[in-house]
């Protein structure tokens, strides 16, 4: 065990959380951003982006409620003015739509389709259509915010740029009130990022036939917290079955989370997968007995819902910020504490065989078709609203890790919508 190197990373996690270090950050932001007085669209562009780093710092309403305002005056003065997206998304400009869906094609001028569009970068390529006010026109805008808190250069700009009120799902239950104060164009859906799990992937084990003790689906981000797992890790039983899956993140790559394990003694106790395909992490969240998020802040979570899918109770840490939270209770998984997470594991373990996850999620519809007909209601609303007609009902689609229709069949069926928008617009929708 290499005690200097884990404890520098546990120092750098506290710090990075320490509410002291964030609003101490916070306001370093608030004052660099409002230095920036220049009326140079650039530069305000740049101030917003370093007003928004504040935003998401603050740890109370008192304090975020002036640097909301010191932004909302920088957007007004570069209403109408253009700057340089890339310097803050360097793919801004690909035409290339992919994590986006056509739910419902154009049915006539008094009719518009419906598209879901996922990732805020994912919109910005959207500002690229030279006829922009034709497709807002043509085509209801559902975009899906993947961040939280959701304070961000695109989440206050692309709304300005897009000619058209934006229907926005959350990935907190805080964002319902966030997002309006952001852009008043928001209308907003409750239903998070999570809420479009298709549970036809999942195929749920007996408890019996469960031969893995913990999962952990994360990427090997810092933010996911796997040094908390490895801490616990040496003074559980080494008899555990342990299993890691994920994706690099950045440079984060899977021999750096091997030398971190290797820190805390723990090297060689887990399996680690890397890459796999969607419908194969499905399948193995279902041999799990008990699943792990342990990020402290972060948007949604999907796998929070895969694994309750997949009958796995899943544990989160009781202050975690992480939207699917709101689906963790008795039934599907439990809230632990940062202090002897060990013999919490092995309690959760103990009664993990109680849990019945999966049915509480069918129960109460969290699932893509539950979701779609919470959508479909709002839009059907939103076209009341606005005197035009509804005669056809979204379709469902699902996450995976991709915005796909549960049918595949309408995917061939909007074929044609699919060319149109490549033709009329230049840009190419969906996965390629």
């Amino acid at each position: 065990m290499n005690c200097f190197k884990a404890w520098k990373i546990k120092t750098e996690d506290t710090l990075r959380y320490s509410r002291v270090v964030r609003r101490l950050l916070a306001r370093w932001y608030f004052h660099k951003g409002n230095r920036l007085l220049s009326d140079e669209p650039q530069q305000i562009a740049r101030s917003i982006e370093l007003l928004c780093k504040g935003a998401r710092l603050v740890t109370s309403q008192a304090r975020l409620l002036p640097i909301e305002g010191a932004i909302r005056k920088r957007v007004q003065q570069l209403r109408g003015r253009t700057f340089d997206w890339t310097e803050f998304a360097e793919t801004a400009r690909d035409r290339n739509v992919f994590k986006a869906a056509v739910i419902k094609p154009r049915i006539s001028d008094r009719e518009r389709g419906v598209i879901y569009v996922s990732f805020e970068y994912q919109w910005l390529r959207l500002l690229q259509i030279p006829n922009l006010k034709e497709f807002a026109r043509d085509y209801t805008l559902v975009v899906i915010p993947v961040w939280s808190p959701p304070h961000g250069l695109i989440n206050y700009l692309f709304p300005e740029a897009y000619p058209d009120r934006l229907v926005c799902t959350i990935n907190m239950q805080k964002d319902l009130e966030d997002l309006p104060r952001i852009s008043s164009k928001n209308i907003m859906v409750p239903l998070l990022c999570s809420n479009w799990v298709n549970p036809a992937l999942f195929k749920p084990r007996s408890f019996a036939e469960k031969d893995v003790d913990i999962m952990m689906v994360a990427n090997w981000g810092r933010y996911k917290r796997h040094h908390a797992l490895f801490e616990a890790l040496r003074r559980l039983p080494s008899s555990l079955r342990v299993m890691l899956i994920g994706q690099r993140d950045g440079t984060r790559t899977a021999e750096v989370l091997n030398a971190e394990a290797a820190a805390f003694g723990v090297a060689g106790r887990f399996e680690l997968k890397q890459g796999l395909p969607h419908r194969t992490v499905c399948e193995e969240l279902a041999r799990a007995k008990t699943s792990l998020i342990l990020s402290r802040r972060e948007g949604s979570c999907v796998a929070v819902i895969e694994s309750i899918f997949a009958n796995t109770p899943v544990g989160l840490f009781e202050d975690a910020e992480v939207g699917s939270r709101h689906f963790v209770n008795e039934h599907t998984g439990r809230f632990l504490k940062h202090h002897n997470l060990a013999a919490q594991l092995q309690e959760f373990l103990a009664q993990a065989e109680h849990y019945q996850p999966r049915q509480w999620a069918l129960d109460n519809r969290i699932d893509c078709h539950g979701s779609t007909a919470t959508l479909n209601t709002a839009l059907q609303r939103l076209a009341a609203s606005r005197g035009e007609e509804w005669t056809r009902d979204i379709v469902p689609i699902y996450w995976g890790p991709d915005p796909l229709h549960v049918d595949p069949q309408d995917r061939q069926r909007f074929q044609a919508t699919y060319d149109d928008l490549k033709r009329r617009f230049g840009i190419v929708l969906g996965p390629c």
